[in-house]
């Protein structure tokens, strides 16, 4: 560069030499463009400028300096000749450079790119090899030139080569995926676009080809496929029926009436049964297993049902809690339901939830397992249970019954005898009144050992001796609820627990226990056969009041009348065709011995229904939390 400059300068004061101090009367100044063409492919755009300026102020110079006060006009037409050719000569050459300038950014920018990109000629022929395809493919740029680079490459795409050759005849240009080996071996997958370039000029019928790596993107899209496809499996062959729910119209309904103001949802809801119709219709299935199919004995998922409400049988009071956790945003939910399928068969179902953020509520997964051959084998073993308990009552009735007659066989003999005797005694003429006294004193005593027995048997049979163990009292009433859940259903009974004894104990036996609650409830359901169907309630609710817990069961039947509570405690007496009385005598008996009392209430205005309490000293340290 530095011997071109010193040329450059030495080619000029030449020029200026000859122009100045010979008698040459040509334009002498038109070879500073020579000066300008020697430094322009490596000089800037400032150092231009200055040659041509101090070019022309040496042209200026020679033409003062070689000629006197009177100047020929071919002088001063050569003069402006010279002049601007310097100039024109600049123009050109900075122009030039700017093209360079541009050219050279391009290159570069090019090269800074991590795409792989090559020109090939009219021949296919590599004349442009960038950084970006040296550092994919592994060949330097010297090592590609002149290459044909898809031989190179061994590029192998679903379109054959001559196929992509046509396209970018007809259309200049094309793109798509193909195959390629790297210079180390590698197989390697790149998005390729190839543009044939048609201006006239140095560069027509090239191909500009710009290679990306794809080879990591489709390998992560092959493993998401087979996750997707691993998932899809399990989702189809669960044997639990998977339901995919959109929620979003829910939640949309739910934010409205939060914005407007409702705060107590529940019994805004309760009130409105249109309103929580139309959400619960609302509610789409965009999504089923092959489990969930056959459960609902649909033959494809196109004539599923789309929507919820198609197929729920339960009241609304079920629904209300599944709208309550999706509003408080509880992570799950659970619950039973009643569903009727394509065939109209009820089934009952264990529904669980697993409730997403927000934003991902268009695609909520529900787990329905079908419980009804559980339910139904419960039931069975429930009647069969009650058959049992009853044959055992009989015969435990029968067993006292024997024993109390041959226990009293004697005394009662005795008693016969001696008012026999008493008689006789009697018809004596004068009457023997000193002997008919005395069998009848005989006959008292009798009687009186007859009661003793009575009262012997009976102390017998209602000694209860419960086995003592630590017991979480809501936790012992939700286990009741649970074993008389079927006949609650059957009955169409809503049950409604308030359970405020959280983490109280008691000291008992959990089978007598459960028992009394069993029977509570089970004779407040049969209580309510007269209620109409919309209005059988029971509730069912646990306090603490000091040292002392309380259990209350309430029903809407027609409750106690004052006589029925004065005697519901005593054996034998019932209110229902074909019972025997033994329940509540039974439930008294199992409370007294953990130290307890139950109780009857008879309904009044204030609070109607059929309501039973029953309080159980705590034991002496809280439970654990359940």
């Amino acid at each position: 560069m530095k011997c071109r400059y010193a040329g450059a300068a030495a080619l000029a004061a030449a020029i200026f030499a000859i122009d100045s101090f010979t008698m040459l009367s040509s334009a002498v100044a038109v070879l500073y463009v020579l000066v300008l063409i020697l430094i322009g492919d490596t000089a800037s755009e400032r150092t231009i400028r200055a040659t041509a300026a101090g070019c022309i102020a040496l042209a200026l110079f020679s033409f003062f300096y070689g000629h006197d006060d009177a100047v020929a006009l071919d002088a001063v037409l050569r003069l402006v000749f010279s002049v601007a050719a310097v100039l024109a000569t600049a123009f050109i050459v900075l122009k030039r450079l700017a093209d360079q300038q541009t050219v050279a950014s391009q290159a570069e920018l090019l090269d800074v790119t991590s795409d792989a990109i090559f020109l090939t000629d009219v021949a296919g022929r590599v004349i442009y090899w960038n950084h970006g395809a040296e550092a994919l493919y592994g060949w330097s740029f010297d090592e590609a030139y002149g290459q044909d680079p898809h031989a190179l490459l061994a590029t192998r795409s679903a379109p054959s080569r001559s196929a992509i050759r046509g396209a970018l005849a007809r259309e200049g240009s094309w793109e798509g995926e193909v195959t390629q080996t790297t210079r180390d071996g590698r197989t390697i997958h790149v998005f390729s676009r190839l543009r044939r370039r048609t201006e006239p000029g140095r560069y027509e019928g090239t191909t500009l080809e710009t290679n990306t790596d794809i080879t990591q993107r489709k390998a992560a899209i092959e493993a998401l496929s087979q996750s997707e496809q691993r998932f899809r499996t399990i989702f189809e062959t669960l044997a639990v029926a998977i339901w995919e729910h959109d929620l979003r119209p829910v939640k949309a309904e739910l934010d409205a009436l939060r914005a407007e103001g409702v705060e107590d949802l529940a019994q805004h809801l309760g009130q409105r049964p249109e309103l929580l119709r139309r959400i619960r219709a609302s509610v789409r299935i965009t999504d089923v297993n092959s489990t969930g199919l056959r459960l609902m004995g649909v033959s494809s998922k196109e004539e599923f049902f789309t929507h919820l409400d198609g197929f729920l049988t339960d009241p609304d009071e079920d629904f209300i809690a599944f709208l309550l956790a999706l509003d408080a945003g509880a992570p799950h939910f659970q619950s039973e339901a009643g569903i009727r399928t394509r065939q109209g068969e009820l089934l009952r179902v264990l529904v669980a939830f697993n409730f997403p953020p927000p934003e991902l509520l268009d695609r909520v997964q529900a787990s329905v397992l079908n419980i009804t051959e559980r339910i139904r084998v419960q039931e069975a073993l429930q009647r069969t249970r009650g058959q049992l308990d009853h044959a055992l009552r009989a015969a435990t009735i029968g067993e006292v019954s024997a024993s109390i007659a041959h226990e009293i066989n004697q005394p009662l003999a005795a008693i016969s005898a001696h008012a026999a005797a008493a008689g006789r005694w009697m018809d004596r003429d004068p009457p023997n009144l000193a002997e008919v006294r005395a069998s009848l004193d005989a006959a008292g005593a009798a009687a009186h050992h007859a009661s003793q027995v009575v009262r012997r048997v009976r102390s017998f049979m209602t000694k209860v001796e419960p086995e003592r163990t630590r017991l979480d009292v809501d936790a012992l009433v939700e286990e009741a609820m649970r074993l008389v859940q079927g006949e609650i259903v059957s009955h169409g009974v809503a049950l409604a627990p308030v359970l405020e004894a959280d983490g109280v104990a008691v000291e008992g036996d959990r089978i007598m226990l459960q028992q009394v609650l069993i029977n509570l409830i089970t004779n407040a359901v049969q209580a309510m056969h007269a209620t109409p169907a919309g209005e059988r309630r029971i509730a069912l609710r646990t306090w603490r009041a000091g040292g002392r817990v309380g259990i209350e069961v309430r029903d809407s039947g027609p409750g106690f009348g004052a006589e029925a509570a004065q005697k519901a405690f005593e054996p034998f007496f019932t209110t229902k065709a074909g019972g025997m009385g033994l329940g509540l005598a039974m439930c008294r008996t199992i409370v007294n011995a953990h130290d307890g009392e139950i109780r009857i209430d008879i309904p009044g205005d204030d609070a109607p229904g059929g309501r039973i309490s029953i309080t159980l000293p705590v034991a002496g340290r809280a439970a654990p939390g359940f």
